[in-house]
């Protein structure tokens, strides 16, 4: 421990070196012991370790940060700003280059994708240094054993039959059972994982949102009759408490995915729903008893509108017909269940209304353009529980393949509003983005660089 050195200068004197002390005089004795009680008073406080502030309890991470617009995503869309200016389409060349500006979600879908968040903070603190503007980095956390299973496009790596559980926890943590051979017992094993790339020095000068496991939770609401559901139920509760648990920083605000008002936002699903989202979080309270989270993420990967300006004819007997009213209906039982009632709401691809004929239509929906930008304003949002209209899914990349022949086919990716041919999820399809751009809802304005 460094100790605090005291040198009191004589306000009278002449010499920066000049010091009183007890034989100075019997009133400077006095003065200088008031001195010397008032500072020890003080001390406990002047030498203790200095600490970062806590952030404020229920604060908004949307609020006084600037989210970060990730280089891997404006890369891609430069394919899309060669298609237009080929074909002499400057002004859709121009909206492409603004969307390269907004911040979208980096996923971190598979184990190879954890190398991928350093060169990500490295990026948001350079454009910290460069605007001067505290940046919020935003990331998806997709990788639990049997991944989508209520449906094909997205399965993951992660298999329950081949430890994938356990695969998952090492994903998370770095901490793996291992059996050692040589004493018969298991052991844990350290490795790249997400938690240990958002503890380094330079992750904390960061502000970060996690969003852990789309299309998760929502399944064990309604999907159990789906085998492959049910047999993922009690991984899937306990892969999330786990990264729940092993994610706690002051400056990660997390949030579980809660599908969106077409699945959950039915009356009968409502309250199952706030249950099981609480219990998840109690679950991650075993493995850390001092575990939060901030709140849920709904419309991730959709294209329901925030607020639509006309209600669908398939919306009818659902008081959630949009987004907005998915919140409103869903906060109450999250209150019960003593769930905290906080929202991001993704708007990525939900510009254009009237392009589905069904809420089950899900995959790279023909038509689709552009949405709200990404705001914390609530002059935007106007309802308070809503922290934030982000953009998670960035729009581009594919739900899923169209091919009938791919081991990961869904047939939804072949439905009567679907955009044909497609490529496999997560790659590329620049077909599918001209049209985002083009069908975009505020338009895009149009930027020279």
């Amino acid at each position: 421990m460094r100790f605090l050195s005291l040198k009191c200068v004589h306000p009278h004197s002449s010499s920066p070196h000049a010091s009183f002390g007890p034989s100075s005089s019997p009133l400077l004795a006095m003065q200088y012991l008031q001195f010397l009680t008032a500072v020890l008073a003080l001390a406990p406080g002047i030498l203790a370790s200095p600490k970062p502030p806590a952030p404020a309890k229920d604060a908004n991470p949307y609020v006084g940060v600037e989210p970060y617009a990730n280089k891997g995503y404006a890369k891609k869309l430069e394919e899309t700003i060669k298609y237009f200016n080929k074909e002499k389409d400057y002004v859709n060349a121009g909206r492409t280059r603004t969307v390269q500006k907004v911040p979208t979600f980096a996923w971190v879908s598979d184990t190879a994708g954890i190398a991928s968040i350093k060169p990500l903070i490295k990026e948001a603190l350079d454009a910290q240094k460069r605007t001067g503007k505290k940046q919020l980095l935003q990331i998806v956390v997709y990788n639990l054993p049997e991944r989508d299973c209520s449906a094909k496009a997205s399965d993951g790596e992660f298999h329950l039959a081949d430890d994938g559980l356990n695969k998952y926890k090492k994903y998370i943590d770095g901490k793996a059972s291992i059996l050692d051979e040589h004493v018969n017992k298991l052991t844990e094993v350290p490795s790249l994982a997400v938690a240990a790339e958002l503890s380094t020095v330079d992750a904390m000068k960061l502000q970060f949102t996690i969003l852990l496991e789309p299309d998760s939770l929502g399944n064990l609401v309604t999907n159990l009759g789906v085998e492959k559901c049910a047999k993922a139920a009690d991984a899937y509760k306990e892969g999330t408490s786990y990264a729940i648990a092993k994610l706690q920083r002051n400056n990660i605000a997390l949030y579980l995915d809660a599908a969106h008002g077409g699945w959950l936002g039915w009356n009968d699903n409502l309250a199952p729903a706030a249950k099981v989202f609480a219990e998840v979080l109690e679950g991650a309270k075993v493995v850390n008893p001092t575990a939060k989270v901030r709140g849920l993420a709904i419309n991730v990967s959709n294209y329901n509108q925030y607020v639509s300006a006309v209600r669908e004819n398939y919306t009818e007997w659902n008081n959630s017909w949009d987004e907005y009213h998915y919140v409103e209906s869903l906060t109450p039982h999250l209150m019960e269940a003593g769930y905290p009632a906080h929202f991001i709401v993704d708007q990525g691809r939900s510009g254009k209304g009237g392009i589905r004929t069904s809420w089950g239509q899900w995959c790279n929906i023909r038509n689709a353009g552009f949405g709200t930008r990404p705001t914390a304003d609530q002059k935007v949002l106007n309802n308070t529980n809503v922290d934030a209209i982000v953009w998670v899914k960035p729009g581009g990349e594919s739900d899923g393949t169209s091919d009938e022949t791919a081991v990961r086919f869904d047939e939804n990716c072949r439905s009567e509003v679907a955009h044909v041919p497609a490529p496999e999820a997560g790659q590329w399809f620049n077909d599918f983005v001209v049209n985002l751009v083009k069908n975009a809802d505020p338009p895009l304005k149009v930027s020279l660089f």
